[in-house]
């Protein structure tokens, strides 16, 4: 396929079938990263993102557009040739979806045994039919992992948002897949890697679930912000805006006390002399200090609150609003932020490449393509011929744009 060579992952091909946000993710990641990566669409109707009037323009770049009926004889004939060619196959259903329609991980490594395969879904390919064959989406996942009912205010767990189960489940895909291709390159043998969103929310919630399963001990939720066991960590509110900070540290507590007028509370059996963290629950005066804190806080601007923090080392940040971004020096230096062109030449700004690869940096080449761009292509690099393609196209099996 034309695209020019970039990246650590140049060479590399990949196929992905997906909708929305998390198996795409794992695609993006690679397109970046200057793998081929193949989004394969349904041929009656493109990917419910695309009705999306921005998001599109970023998450579907770098990408090349086939759209194939896969579950169709022909269109698996075709499916099957590409998968002799790819590297890594991400795809993302209910449950074993692919296997219960005849492509599974045995048919696909009889045609590549090298080939690596990520099944992406919300309860994975085995368990109990109650839940391995249910839709699942960034909601569903956070909320039966454990991890949503950790997150909100006190009164009311809340979801984290915009879709953090989608992006977790999108990266450990990738990150999976990439330690299946480096096993595989050692033994020549493929790999097949089961990805349930749920497990990897499980793991993104392991920080205090540990005190509960090994001690039956339920962490609260925050309260407006602030951590539910720490004094001092957690969102603040100043004159002008919001801080979050971070009061660990011997020394940081020293000048913090020293600034709100209760310094003399250190050196107490209550805060022994080393005492770099205070548990605001185990400690008598935990309240004392998150109540002196606000005081202290709400008198005074951001940027002299932050200024005082970075002279006590006691790391602290604004809480940038979104039109902030734009303007932020560390922003700007790094440029976390780009702008490509679309396929139709206008231009779109959003979040640039990460993370940045010093020798072989990744690029940004090229803008979401239309509904089976690329197919005829595609199918041409395969092997097939421009009568071969007409006649998919004509049977409904392949769309070519």
């Amino acid at each position: 396929m034309s695209m020019p060579t970039f990246g650590p992952l140049a060479g590399l091909r990949v196929v992905f079938s997906g909708i929305e946000i998390a198996g795409p993710f794992a695609g993006q990641m690679f397109a970046e990263w200057g793998a081929e990566v193949i989004w394969i669409e349904n041929v009656s109707y493109g990917d419910t993102i695309r009705i999306q009037p921005n998001y599109p323009q970023l998450s579907r770049r770098n990408l090349h557009a086939l759209s194939l009926n896969i579950f169709k004889d022909e269109g698996r004939e075709a499916f099957l040739k590409l998968m002799e060619t790819t590297d890594i196959f991400i795809e993302a259903s209910k449950g074993p979806a692919f296997a219960r329609r005849g492509i599974s991980d045995e048919v696909l490594w009889e045609i590549n045994p090298k080939l690596i395969i990520v099944h992406l879904s919300g309860f994975g390919q085995y368990g109990t039919p109650e839940y391995t064959n249910l839709a699942a989406y960034n909601t569903i996942a956070q909320a039966f992992s454990g991890y949503l009912i950790q997150n909100g205010d006190k009164d009311q767990p809340m979801p984290a948002f915009p879709y953090t189960a989608d992006y977790f489940s999108g990266l450990t895909a990738t990150t999976s897949a990439l330690a299946a291709l480096y096993k595989m390159q050692q033994t020549g043998v493929g790999e097949s890697i089961d990805v349930a969103m749920y497990e990897v929310m499980l793991r993104m919630g392991q920080y205090f679930m540990m005190d509960y399963f090994n001690g039956g001990e339920v962490c609260p939720r925050m309260t407006k912000g602030k951590d539910p066991y720490y004094a001092g960590c957690g969102l603040y509110k100043c004159q002008d805006g919001y801080i979050v900070m971070e009061l660990v540290g011997v020394n940081q507590m020293q000048g913090m006390f020293e600034d709100m007028g209760i310094a003399h509370l250190l050196g107490t059996p209550e805060i022994p002399v080393g005492t770099q963290l205070i548990h605001r629950v185990e400690c008598p005066f935990g309240e004392l200090v998150e109540a002196k804190l606000d005081e202290y806080l709400a008198t005074k601007p951001y940027e002299e609150a932050l200024a005082r923090f970075a002279e006590l080392n006691i790391a602290s940040a604004k809480v940038l609003t979104i039109p902030e971004l734009e303007s932020n020096p560390q922003y700007i230096a790094r440029e976390s932020l780009t702008t490509w062109n679309t396929i139709d030449g206008r231009t779109y700004k959003g979040p640039n490449v990460m993370p940045k690869f010093k020798n072989n940096p990744g690029q940004i080449w090229r803008g979401m393509p239309t509904h089976g761009m690329d197919t005829a292509a595609i199918l041409a690099s395969i092997g097939y011929s421009d009568a071969d393609i007409e006649t998919l196209v004509a049977k409904g099996l392949a769309k070519a744009d």
